[in-house]
């Protein structure tokens, strides 16, 4: 806007426009000097100042300084943009560093000849060269008493009234993920969780200085906490976690109940109705404007200090919390790796070359296997592994918290890289494999007992020979003493000595794995008999598409398998054992575990990779009927 469009405007030359603005003005008409005016003044035209300075008019700009991270800002500068316009005036928006910047940019404002300033602060700041004029927006009650003119609104009350409501619905177990300029949420999280006598852990919430981060890693962890319900701290922080949980296919509120601090276009945006704590910030803005202007016509400093309350919007995104995890704690201690899966007509053989179909890359080892189908399950799965520092290891441990597993008990080294598996699949589903330990190696005896404490009321420990035999055996011996059972998956690459083998309650080889332990027999029967005279609890021997058999004292039988056509057998076995631990975890009898193994490994095989074929909860218990036909009637 210039003088030749205020001209314009006003339907006169710009000569004239300048004599009215420059007071030169004794030749001009009063009518056209009044339209003049009026349009100088609708247009707020800066040059326009220096008249109403000569005149001793008021100023009709008031300055607005924001904090650069304020998460409100938009819908701060929008309600007083609004209530200033409405009111005859206009706003001029500084955003500022509050630590840095608030002094420089109030002393701007001033030799602008603003009117007015309203202060976004949560810090204690009183002078200003806005004595008579000055208005103070908080998130927060700590500012200064000296700031007479105060509209706040507390963030702390919002994590509060958030986690209260989680806690009407019955919720516990209640994760918080928060920015750190946001804190002040938790704290009011954390006054919420102990006036209702709940335990607050610092591993259910995570605080950072980035959403990227949060939706790395934060998010993950607190899902591997099997928390029921999940504070989000922005809307922004609200959409990351939506996206882990579709990923993860878990279910809003059926599975997991979510709340958002903040509300507006973002949650919106998602498609899913979120129930969200709306912060004030329109009402806080709209009334510290009008405040500031009534001051400035009086030209009277009034004194005010009004709290805003945050209020819930309720969407449907909170339930009752989801039936809690049944069974009792399983402990995973084996090997995590990256699965290379290669998939070729047949298996080659010695000096033959063979053209890869097609090759996936996915997480693994037997140790995270077992630990994800016991979390996919609904089983409280716990994992002690060594891992490299490497995109690898970040990539498996994102995998297993992601799918519900606690890694308390898993630690990046910085010697070794993370180890891999490479996996030949032929069209039949079959499948041989060459697995390179890596940081799996380096598992020792003093990282058990450093997470010693993990096996406290563990019922399960699932154990494979991935890794180093020394360190599987101290472990079959600390869980005697801690009176867990043990589940085995033997290998050809380590042997268990005999004397171990009454401290090993389930020995779950496959056929190939029987004949290295038991080499002298002649019937798979007569060999899972010599077992037993070992000390073995139980042997079940995997067999495949043809089911498995099972031998113990009481039972000697034959479980047939399911029919379900493979693809992949890679992970079977590894599918079978998590599914036995967990329903026997749950206090389910022998027989019926083995037939919801059998049938969670027929599930597993008939996808490529291991991880992600691993069966959840639902898709097995649909043959439950079926599995009692087949295998309980006898």
């Amino acid at each position: 806007m210039n003088i030749n469009d205020i001209a314009k405007l006003a339907g006169v030359s710009a000569s004239t426009v300048s004599k009215v603005m420059n007071g030169k003005d004794k030749d001009i008409g009063e009518e056209t000097k009044k339209k003049v005016l009026k349009v100088i003044e609708e247009e707020n035209y800066i040059p326009y100042s220096k008249y109403r300075e000569k005149e001793g008019l008021k100023n009709h700009l008031i300055g607005f300084l924001v904090r650069k991270n304020n998460r409100e800002r938009e819908e701060l500068i929008m309600s007083a943009e609004k209530t200033a316009r409405d009111m005859g005036y206009s706003l001029v928006v500084s955003y500022v560093d509050e630590s840095k910047e608030m002094k420089q940019r109030i002393a701007e404002m001033a030799r602008r000849k603003i009117a007015g300033i309203l202060l976004d602060t949560n810090q204690c700041f009183t002078e200003t060269k806005f004595e008579n004029a000055s208005v103070y927006i908080c998130q927060t009650k700590g500012f200064d008493e000296r700031q007479k003119a105060t509209f706040y609104y507390r963030l702390s009350e919002a994590g509060r009234i958030a986690a209260d409501r989680l806690i009407k619905a019955g919720h516990q177990k209640i994760a918080c993920i928060v920015l750190k300029q946001d804190k002040s949420i938790w704290d009011g999280y954390k006054l919420a969780m102990q006036n209702n006598n709940f335990p607050v852990q610092p591993i259910w919430s995570y605080e950072s200085d980035t959403i990227e981060d949060i939706e790395k890693y934060g998010v993950s962890q607190c899902l591997s906490e099997n928390v029921t319900a999940i504070i989000c701290g922005s809307q922004e922080i609200t959409f990351s976690v939506c996206k882990v949980l579709e990923r993860g296919r878990t279910a809003i509120p059926e599975e997991l109940s979510i709340i958002s601090i903040g509300d507006g276009r973002m949650l919106e945006m998602l498609g899913y109705g979120i129930t969200a704590v709306k912060l004030p910030s329109n009402n806080v803005a709209g009334e510290a404007a009008a405040c500031l202007i009534e001051m400035i016509q009086s030209e009277k400093q009034i004194e005010v200090m009004k709290r805003f309350p945050p209020a819930i919007t309720e969407r449907g995104s909170i339930a009752e919390p989801a039936q809690a995890k049944l069974g009792e704690k399983i402990v995973v201690v084996g090997s995590m790796n990256m699965d290379v899966t290669i998939e070729v007509s047949r298996i080659p053989v010695n000096g033959e070359t063979q053209i890869a179909e097609r090759v996936y890359v996915f997480p693994g080892g037997k140790g995270g296997n077992q630990a994800v189908g016991v979390g996919k399950l609904g089983g409280q799965a716990y994992m002690i592994g060594c891992l490299g520092n490497d995109m690898d290891g970040k990539q498996l441990y994102t995998s297993l918290t992601e799918n519900h597993v606690h890694m308390d008990g898993v630690l990046f080294d910085h010697s070794l890289p993370s180890g891999k598996a490479y996996i030949n699949v032929e069209r039949s589903g079959e499948s041989t494999i060459v697995v390179y330990p890596g940081a799996n190696r380096n598992l020792s005896i003093l990282h058990i007992n450093r997470f010693k404490y993990l096996f406290d009321s563990a019922a399960y420990c699932l154990l494979s020979l991935e890794i180093p035999g020394d360190i599987a055996e101290y472990t079959i011996k600390f869980c005697r003493r801690n009176d867990t059972q043990v589940i085995l998956k033997p290998s050809a690459v380590e042997k268990i000595k005999d004397e171990l083998l009454p401290d090993i309650s389930y020995f779950v080889p496959n056929e190939h794995e029987l004949n290295v332990f038991v080499p002298r027999g002649e019937s798979l029967e007569e060999k899972a008999e010599i077992l037993l005279r070992k000390g073995v609890g139980n042997v079940i021997v995997t067999l495949g598409a043809r089911g498995c058999y099972f031998r113990n004292l009481e039972y000697s039988m034959y479980f047939e398998g399911t029919g379900f056509e493979a693809v992949d057998t890679t992970g079977g076995a590894d599918s079978f054992i998590s599914a036995l631990a967990v329903y026997l975890s749950e206090g389910k009898n022998i027989i019926q575990s083995i037939g919801c193994a059998v049938y969670a490994s027929g599930l597993s095989v008939t996808r490529y990779g291991v991880q992600p074929a691993l069966p959840d909860r639902k898709s097995v218990d649909i043959y439950e009927d079926e599995i009692y036909s087949k295998y309980m009637r006898r």
